[in-house]
């Protein structure tokens, strides 16, 4: 089985509307506040699609996706293979999508438990990401989309998700402005950190309920979670934590931690770049991550990698082109073959 994990920039913008019966592709998209400008949404759907074909998986986690119809008009035009089963999991605009091929090694596929114990994923959580000492209601940015599926006669459960976003409003200018401003940007960035470290230990609250109730459980963890490996600016001078530290377990239960596709893998790619202002410098990223439990790792046999070569093959680089036009998205895909051990 292979899977596929990929954060489609700003996917959901590329049709007219979120129509529940039809779906009707933009030709150009003009852009808005929250999503850049495409000069022909057809030819970098195409593209996309591109990058699919050449990894050829069986399943895929999306992130930033659209409505059933309109990823239904994805696949069926830019996707080859004519058995693709699309959910769509909760995001609002931006959804959680998840895609399975039914012809080959998979089946059964369909939505998964929100609720494991007491941790209903649906519902509002308690936490203090103010840290002003009051505990409040928090919820997710996007709810993470369980499903559960059948491949090579086991039966899977897979979490997609997509942490909150590390956004604040005109970031590099206030921390530029200095003083009481930056100040203030600093507040304004923890807040938005302390709601992704929120939403992380919520889903490794889900996770140890999975685990307490069948400690071998195959279990795939996928997503953007919006954080990577290496200390940052606010982890060294404000004491932040890694979110994907929490998300795949602590040291002290080795027998629940996910293991990191990639790293223990051996992939040194990133799957992200960006420039970082308080830093000065253009940092290459690991956002994008797949956790394997440790029912996976005993019943299959795994490799992984960044899908370098079938992205970069896809990539425009024509300075008169917009931005959004250039490359088939801002993150490049994982990849992640998993083969059932010899009994």
């Amino acid at each position: 089985m292979r899977l596929m994990n990929w954060n489609i920039e700003h996917m959901n913008s590329w049709w007219e509307s979120d129509d529940a019966e039809s779906a009707t592709m933009r030709l150009a998209f003009r852009g808005n506040r929250f999503s850049p400008a495409i000069t022909d949404v057809p030819a970098l759907a195409k593209r996309v699609g591109a990058v699919i074909n050449a990894v050829d998986p069986d399943i895929i986690t999306i992130q930033e996706g659209a409505g059933i119809p309109e990823m239904n008009d994805f696949f069926n035009r830019f996707v080859e293979g004519s058995t693709w089963r699309v959910l769509r999991g909760s995001g609002g605009g931006q959804a959680l999508v998840v895609a399975a091929r039914l012809d080959r090694c998979i089946s059964g596929i369909d939505n998964g438990p929100e609720t494991i114990g007491n941790i209903d994923l649906s519902e509002p959580f308690e936490a203090d990401v103010n840290a002003d000492l009051h505990i409040e209601a928090t919820e997710f940015a996007r709810q993470p989309q369980v499903v559960e599926f059948t491949a090579h006669g086991q039966r899977l459960l897979l979490m997609n998700n997509h942490l909150k976003s590390k956004y604040v409003h005109d970031a590099r200018a206030r921390f530029e402005a200095g003083g009481d401003t930056r100040r203030a940007f600093f507040q304004d960035a923890l807040i938005a950190r302390r709601r992704i470290s929120a939403e992380a230990f919520r889903i490794r609250e889900y996770l140890n309920g999975v685990f307490d109730a069948e400690p071998m459980r195959h279990v795939i963890v996928a997503g953007d979670l919006n954080d990577g490996p290496g200390a940052d600016y606010f982890e060294r001078n404000f004491l932040t934590h890694s979110v994907v530290d929490r998300v795949f377990g602590s040291v002290f239960q080795p027998e629940r931690q996910l293991a990191h596709a990639l790293f223990h893998g051996g992939a040194t790619d990133y799957t992200a770049q960006f420039y970082d202002y308080i830093e000065g410098r253009t940092r290459d990223l690991v956002l994008d991550h797949v956790g394997l439990s440790r029912g996976i790792n005993r019943n299959f046999h795994w490799r992984a990698r960044v899908g370098v070569s079938e992205y970069e093959a896809q990539v425009l680089n024509d300075s008169k082109l917009k931005e959004r036009d250039r490359s088939p998205s801002d993150h490049r895909p994982v990849v992640v073959d998993l083969t059932p051990r010899d009994p």
